[in-house]
């Protein structure tokens, strides 16, 4: 086993290297002088060449940080459960990808709730593990993008983040407001995480009642949260996010957002899942 252990302060995260290489070609003319044959021979002047150098070509090449790297900066910004090097790390992910939109998801939910525990990170056998209070998951299976070579999933206690995860619904607009899902992650106990995000189109501010949600699966079941963190006022023409856990729901569920004008209007939006 070997211990990469509590990670206490915040490394720099591992990022994409760029190198440059120019490559100049010059040429050079050379022009010969000849006289005739039983006359004076007559100086001439040879006739004025000039040569332009071409421009430089430049060639940009990407190198991509090895597999290995790339692994240990993406499990190592994860136990960090840092927002900004969560954010920082998902751009260097394969774009679109089930990691980049786990580390986008992480990287919100960590904003909702605040200070969050730092994890271990050990690894045996090429399985990670990421430990915090009395929880544990495991990491294994890294699958890059066969094109960019890019870190683009991993199998989260044995099953892979692409069936674990649900991406942006539809953007729903109301009088005063509008939302949507921005992602959803079912973890291993049945719990769903959802982020979602509001704006404020009203001329008052508006507060957003997450721990009031509820989530309809799509068996009709009707799920109240277990917890509900984040964005509570949002100012007139701002956005907020929160995020809402949900017991035994469904990454196809809707979910229901009531909120409330300063001047005490009701509102609720109700917001689809991924299409």
């Amino acid at each position: 086993m070997r211990l990469i252990g509590f990670l206490p302060a915040h490394p720099a995260a591992s990022g994409l290297r760029c190198a440059v290489v120019a490559s100049v070609g010059a040429l050079t003319l050379g022009i010969i002088g000849c006289g005739s044959e039983a006359v004076e021979p007559v100086e001439t002047a040879a006739p004025a060449v000039t040569t332009t150098a071409p421009e430089a070509i430049v060639a940009t090449t990407t190198t991509v940080a090895a597999a290995s790297d790339q692994v240990a900066s993406f499990l190592s910004a994860l136990a960090l459960r840092d927002t900004s090097l969560l954010s920082t790390t998902a751009a260097e992910l394969s774009p679109g990808s089930p990691i980049q939109l786990y580390a986008q998801h992480l990287a919100l939910a960590v904003e909702a709730i605040g200070a969050v525990e730092t994890a271990s990170l050990t690894e045996i056998d090429g399985v990670f593990e990421l430990c915090a209070a009395d929880r544990c998951s495991t990491f294994s299976d890294p699958q890059f993008d066969p094109g960019t070579g890019l870190l683009a999933d991993m199998a989260v206690d044995g099953r892979e983040l692409e069936f674990r995860l649900a991406g942006a619904g539809p953007v729903v607009a109301i009088d005063d407001a509008q939302g949507r899902i921005h992602s959803a992650y079912l973890s291993d106990s049945g719990s769903v995480n959802v982020v979602i995000e509001v704006t404020n189109t009203s001329g008052q501010e508006l507060r957003l009642l997450g721990f009031a949600a509820t989530q309809t699966t799509p068996e009709g079941r009707v799920i109240q949260p277990a917890g509900a963190w984040g964005a509570s006022s949002i100012a007139s023409g701002s956005s907020g996010r929160a995020l809402i856990v949900v017991p035994d729901g469904s990454l196809s569920g809707t979910v229901s957002v009531p909120l409330v004008l300063a001047d005490s209007t009701d509102l609720e939006l109700v917001l689809p899942a991924v299409s």
